[in-house]
């Protein structure tokens, strides 16, 4: 496995501009002072220079999403307080086709960092935006809170991201992004477990990332769905040292692109909802080789303790929209197809321990005309198996060329041993 390392030093010496001491407003949440907040540092953050450090001191500052910037280079974002986002959809910003923009959204960035003396705060305050009758309403019309677009060497750490409406984090087309020591925090209740109250925090992806030559590690998520999730296009990956609660470590949901060398380890997974997560989305045009695959993907040492779901599920994604039910299998009528226009191979989940999980531990699902090639399960181990709905098989399993080495129990049933 490769992952490359991106080393930036700063030769240009800057400013420190400290948002309190050129206007900022601490402590109060009214509308016009969020307002006044959301203009200053939109204004600042656009005024930035290379070699620039934009000082966000330690208090609370309510301010309006909206804060969009484009360009930056060699600058460093220093939060030590909190940025605290309104919750009101009614005074939010849109953009020309009515859709909310995001809380902060940077395109063509450069050799940022974001990082605190201790741990800065970014609130977005999600628990308005979130819901069964707002999702009715309002879809996923919802502001991430933070959103990266074309960016090359960011490093973010020390930071908290909580409550976002929508996604937490999203890079996109980003190369040599470094996450590290940063937390992602959305739930509506303090049980630990996903109530059916938590749940319906929905969207509140952790880091979702596109690019290449990413590494992630020393992070804490708690969320309501995918906890990391690695997109279309993404190359040479590296998570460790994560501890999730969601819907799990994901790679997906993918579709025409190739996504390849992407390795999960040393982890754990507390009280989670899904644990291992592969998907692909629905194409039912025939497959195209590598244009259209998952390769050479591993998820070693990895702990997922008490999962309320399926702990591994390898196959189509079981998502609104998609011809994989999210009432499959429990409902009669409801289906699961997976496409056979992806291909995937050399996939390996290496000394993966299971405890307790509250039903069958698996689904690993393939399509049959074009199966999935080499998944090896090594000691991939299953302490006190439930039964439902998959009885004494544990898994379903189809479309699957697979071998079971080491101590693996229980042997998936279409696996060789």
């Amino acid at each position: 496995k490769f992952i490359s390392c991106f080393v930036f030093i700063s030769l240009v010496s800057g400013d420190i501009i400290n948002f309190e001491r050129i206007g900022g407003i601490p402590k109060i949440k009214t509308y016009d002072v969020a307002f006044h907040n959301f203009e200053l540092f939109n204004q600042t953050v656009n005024k930035l220079k290379p070699g620039d450090t934009f000082f966000i001191p330690n208090s609370t500052y309510t301010l309006i999403g909206g804060i969009t910037a484009s360009g930056l280079n060699n600058v460093t974002f220093q939060i030590d307080g909190t940025l605290s986002f309104s919750d009101d959809r009614a005074t939010w910003p849109t953009n020309e086709n009515g859709d909310v923009m995001e809380c902060i959204y940077l395109e063509n960035i450069s050799n940022v960092i974001f990082t605190s003396s201790g741990k800065g705060t970014l609130d977005g305050n999600g628990k308005k935006w979130w819901g069964a009758i707002q999702f009715l309403k309002h879809q996923e019309d919802r502001p991430r809170l933070l959103h990266i677009k074309y960016s090359k060497n960011v490093v973010m750490e020390k930071l908290l991201l909580k409550n976002s409406p929508y996604w937490t984090f999203f890079a996109e087309n980003s190369d040599g992004l470094v996450i590290r020591y940063t937390d992602v925090d959305a739930r509506w209740t303090k049980q630990d477990y996903h109530t059916l109250i938590d749940l319906q925090a929905f969207n509140t992806d952790g880091f979702d990332v596109t690019g290449n030559d990413v590494y992630i590690h020393d992070c804490n998520i708690w969320n309501q769905d995918d906890c990391i999730a690695v997109k279309d296009g993404s190359q040479n990956m590296l998570f460790e040292r994560i501890s999730c609660s969601g819907l799990g470590l994901v790679i997906g949901s993918i579709g025409s692109s190739q996504v390849k060398n992407i390795t999960f380890r040393d982890s754990v997974m507390p009280s989670t909802f899904k644990g291992i997560y592969l998907k692909t989305r629905w194409n039912d045009a025939a497959a195209i080789g590598d244009a259209a695959s998952i390769s050479d993907i591993l998820y070693e040492n990895i702990t997922i303790d008490a999962p309320q779901q399926y702990a591994i599920w390898i196959g189509p994604a079981q998502q609104t929209g998609q011809p994989c039910s999210l009432l499959w299998p429990n409902v009669d009528y409801a289906q699961c197809i997976m496409s056979g226009y992806q291909t995937w191979e050399n996939i390996v989940l290496r000394n993966i321990t299971i405890r307790n999980p509250k039903g069958s531990p698996g689904v690993i699902f393939g399509n049959v005309s074009n199966p999935i090639r080499g998944l090896i399960f090594d000691n991939v181990v299953v302490e006190n198996p439930g039964d439902e709905p998959w009885g004494d098989d544990f898994y379903y399993c189809e479309g699957i060329q697979g071998t079971a080495l080491g101590n693996t129990f229980p042997v998936p049933p279409c696996f060789a041993e």
